[in-house]
C-alpha cells in the first residue's frame, strides 16, 4: 500500500510543478452596467373618514312590559264575566304590549350620524432597476474578451494565467 502511495505521489509532483499560475494586467477596453427590471409588491395602508349612520335603540323593553301591564288592566277592568275578565286581560295584555312597544321604538329609535375612520390595506406595485453586474470587454495578447463581473474593475483588469506545457 506504501508503495502505491508513493508511485502515485511521484508522478503527480512533476505535474504540479509543470503547472504554473501568474497573474497579469490587461487593458479595459469598456465596462457597461447591466440592469434589470425587478417589480416589488409592498402592502400600503389607506384610511379615510366615513359618515354613517347609527341606530340607538334604548328602550330595553321598558314599552313593552308597561304597554302589557296596562292593556292587561284595561281588558280586566272592561270585561263583566270572570271568564271575559280573564280574555280581556289576555287579550288587553297582548295588544298593550304590542302598542307600547311600536311606540317606544318610534320615540327612542333615533338615527344619528357618526364619522368613523375606516382602513383598507392594498398592494402596490413598483418597478426597481436593480445592478446585474457590468459587461466587460478587455484585451489581452491581442485578443478582445468579453466577461460580466460583479462589479465595475476600472481601466485595467487582473487576469490569473495558467501556463500548462502539453505532452
Amino acid at each position: 500500500m506504501k508503495i502505491a502511495t508513493m508511485f502515485l505521489l511521484s508522478s503527480l509532483a512533476p505535474m504540479a510543478l509543470a503547472s504554473s499560475v501568474v497573474y497579469e494586467e490587461a487593458v479595459v477596453l469598456s465596462a457597461m452596467p447591466v440592469f434589470e427590471q425587478v417589480s416589488v409588491q409592498s402592502p400600503s395602508q389607506a384610511c379615510w373618514v366615513e359618515r354613517v349612520a347609527v341606530r340607538r335603540n334604548r328602550d330595553h323593553g321598558v314599552g313593552l312590559v308597561v304597554g302589557g301591564v296596562v292593556g292587561g288592566a284595561i281588558g280586566n277592568a272592561v270585561g263583566h264575566k270572570k271568564r271575559n275578565k280573564q280574555v280581556g286581560a289576555l287579550v288587553g295584555s297582548i295588544l298593550g304590549a304590542t302598542l307600547g312597544n311600536a311606540m317606544a321604538k318610534n320615540r327612542h329609535d333615533q338615527r344619528r350620524y357618526e364619522d368613523r375612520e375606516v382602513c383598507e390595506t392594498r398592494q402596490t406595485t413598483r418597478v426597481e432597476e436593480r445592478l446585474l453586474g457590468y459587461d466587460v470587454a478587455y484585451e489581452y495578447n491581442g485578443q478582445v474578451y468579453n466577461v460580466r463581473m460583479g462589479s465595475n474593475p476600472g481601466a485595467q483588469v487582473q487576469l490569473r494565467v495558467s501556463h500548462t506545457p502539453v505532452g
